[in-house]
């Protein structure tokens, strides 16, 4: 097994241990009867890459247009979890709306883009607890992940002060985004939303740079659902099994609660190290991909 640690002088020796001074064509895959929208970039070992909450694969396109210029030995695929993207209508409340479905969804999926070999898991805030999860109940489909800001609420409760950080979090960007669903606006709660998550002045989100207005506006959709999801137990316990070297990816700017469970995950896990981003919060992904992308590409130049 890789060790962490020879993984974490190399990323300081390669000067990506802080932040740079400071549309693409999908298909479909059928997958157990369902169409699933992906992306896949070149050809070679699998790397699956999970979106979080309001969101689509649309997120990692500027990710992997950098990627793609660097690692032509890997197959990068990106998809669209059940539900999430755009849609006709509301989409009300499907009883397969779960985080069952949504792990189950990403082992089928790596079990197909795979064929039979283990693949490279990217994930980023509620794509962390799906990938997570799905790590945990099927190892040996996944050789190595890089988790930038994984969400799973439930460590909390082991942490001291957690549960007080959580609810900071419910006062800050959960109960602003409720009161607007709760008026039937979707849209605007999808704002107020991702205003919270990443930091951003009340109202600003609207006028963010393109793409990303429009991709929470087409996920405002999913907010009912998302939000009477039933969570799922994690323990600290159940992370201990996961051995595959894992990189923790957290902006050093970021929300405490946020910051609290990428620590406890990785002082968990067996063979996981976190990275602190200098001057990032939640949206590095957003605000700078091609950073991020060589982070990923340096991480599995050595974990592979």
């Amino acid at each position: 097994m890789f060790d962490v640690n020879q993984i974490a002088r190399w990323l300081i020796g390669a000067g990506l241990l802080s932040l740079a001074a400071t549309v693409a064509q999908t298909e479909t895959l059928e997958i157990d009867g369902r169409q699933i929208d992906v992306r896949i970039e070149g050809d070679g070992t699998p790397v699956v890459f999970v979106h979080g909450a309001l969101s689509d694969l649309r997120v990692w396109d500027s990710v992997i247009d950098a990627l793609s210029e660097t690692v032509s030995d890997h197959r990068l695929v990106t998809y669209t979890q059940r539900h999430f993207g755009p849609g006709e209508g509301p989409l009300g409340m499907p009883e397969d709306f779960t985080r069952e479905t949504h792990i189950s969804d990403l082992i089928r999926l790596a079990e197909t883009v795979g064929n039979g070999f283990p693949v490279t898991l990217v994930t980023w805030s509620y794509g962390g607890e799906i990938g997570l999860h799905a790590m945990m109940r099927r190892p040996d489909l996944f050789d190595a992940a890089i988790h930038y800001e994984p969400i799973l609420f439930p460590l909390l409760s082991e942490i001291p002060g957690g549960e007080r950080a959580r609810m900071e979090k419910v006062r800050t960007m959960f109960a602003p985004a409720v009161s607007f669903a709760k008026k039937g606006d979707l849209e605007g709660a999808a704002m107020r939303f991702m205003e919270g998550a990443f930091l951003m002045r009340v109202g600003s989100a609207p006028t963010a740079a393109d793409p990303w207005p429009a991709i929470w506006r087409a996920n405002s959709r999913t907010i009912p659902a998302y939000g009477a999801m039933a969570p799922l137990p994690a323990t600290c316990a159940d992370l201990a099994d996961i051995d595959a070297p894992s990189l923790i990816v957290q902006g050093a700017e970021t929300h405490i609660d946020t910051a609290m469970m990428a620590d406890q995950i990785t002082d968990c896990m067996g063979n996981a190290l976190t990275i602190r981003v200098s001057g990032a919060n939640h949206g590095i992904p957003m605000h700078a991909p091609e950073h991020l992308a060589r982070m990923i590409s340096g991480f599995m130049d050595m974990a592979n």
